[in-house]
């Protein structure tokens, strides 16, 4: 594949530095450093950019080039699909091009402090109150217990029993509060005596590269009786099926691709089934008194509360991780806002990323943009 050729000399060397790179990164953080690439190819010689930002790779760490990139990439102006341009970057995206550009700033100018720019808080993801896990633990116990109905193409049979799994998972989940991966990781040896407690395997999100660690959380009667209702009928499922033994969470119906009931349950079907349930739950709930509908998706329960052990452990990494590695600083605090709250100068200038002034930089790049045409 023949490398693309850039024309401005800041490019063609930042270019040379991630291809220096290979080797000593992911070749996904590859990919992404490309990327970025590509958009301070887009980005250098639009009016937007200074002019000495072409000169060399150092000339594009400046604030005065950042600002006005990041501006720029935020908005969407320097997608490389031209049916794409325009449309604003999603938060987690901006955290990927951002980490880039660290990673670019510590080779780039190595030693120098950069200033970069400042993700906004994103907005606090849905979660579930105790209020709304008691009611869905109740709905649950109903459900299992009652004649089924309201699953179409489902015999009666194969609706009673993904209702007995789902009434044991969502137990689990509430004492445990498990991701779905977790979940699909679990085996019947996992159980303690009595059913009291099950031991779980935490691996930390984007830390594939740590060690997972392995607690026993105890278990309330709830997930004991629902789990004693459930190991008898996962018992029968996998009776005669090699592989299968072992695994907590069990498939309890032929599958699409033909697979016959008592496969282990992978971790997109157990989102896949909560998810169907807590949605019926919403529909029925909906217009009672004090409801409030729940979030649809497994991480919204498990989201609602960290177990203690994991908050040390946590903390512990954090504490590691900040000694051997310190952090650089990346910006200015917002501080001085005085009489400058809400401007595009409290913005580009002070660093603050508050609503009122992010509105305030956007509202007057979009102005300038609407005067150039």
């Amino acid at each position: 594949m023949t490398p693309k050729v850039y024309e401005a000399a800041s490019v063609r060397q930042l270019a040379a530095v991630v291809d220096g790179m290979a080797g000593t990164v992911s070749e996904v953080r590859l990919r992404q450093l490309r990327m970025v690439v590509g958009m301070f190819d887009r980005a250098v010689g639009r009016d937007e950019m200074p002019g000495r930002a072409s000169r060399s790779a150092a000339q594009l760490f400046t604030w005065a080039a950042l600002g006005s990139f990041w501006d720029l990439a935020v908005d969407g102006e320097l997608r490389a699909r031209a049916r794409d341009v325009g449309v604003r970057l999603p938060l987690a995206t901006q955290g990927v091009v951002l980490s880039c550009l660290r990673l670019l700033a510590d080779r780039v100018v190595p030693g120098k402090e950069v200033r970069l720019p400042v993700l906004p808080s994103p907005a606090p993801r849905a979660t579930t109150s105790p209020v709304q896990e008691a009611a869905m633990y109740r709905f649950m116990v109903d459900l299992a217990g009652q004649a089924p109905s309201g699953w179409e193409g489902q015999s009666k049979e194969v609706t009673r029993l993904y209702r007995v799994r789902l009434l044991a998972l969502a137990a689990v989940v509430l004492d445990t509060r498990c991701r779905a991966g977790e979940l699909a990781g679990m085996r019947v040896q996992d159980l303690g005596e009595g059913l009291g407690s099950v031991r779980v395997v935490r691996r930390q999100q984007n830390g594939a590269h740590l060690e997972p660690v392995e607690v026993r959380v105890p278990l309330g009667r709830e997930a004991r009786v629902a789990l004693g209702r459930w190991l008898p009928v996962r018992e029968r499922l996998v009776e005669g099926l090699e592989g299968a033994r072992d695994a907590l969470w069990v498939s309890v119906a032929v599958s699409r691709r033909g697979e016959p009931p008592g496969v282990p349950l992978r971790a997109q079907w157990i989102g896949v089934s909560y998810a169907r349930e807590v949605r019926w739950l919403n529909a029925v709930m909906a217009g009672r008194e004090g409801w409030e509908p729940l979030p649809v998706r497994l991480e919204g329960l498990r989201r609602a509360w960290v177990p203690p052990e994991e908050v040390r452990v946590r903390e512990e990494r954090a504490a590691a991780r900040e000694a051997e590695h310190p952090r650089r600083p990346v910006g200015r605090p917002a501080t001085g806002l005085r009489g400058q709250h809400g401007t595009e100068y409290a913005y580009n200038m002070l660093g603050c990323r508050c609503p009122e002034c992010t509105e305030s930089a956007t509202n007057a790049r979009r102005a300038r943009r609407a005067a150039r045409r």
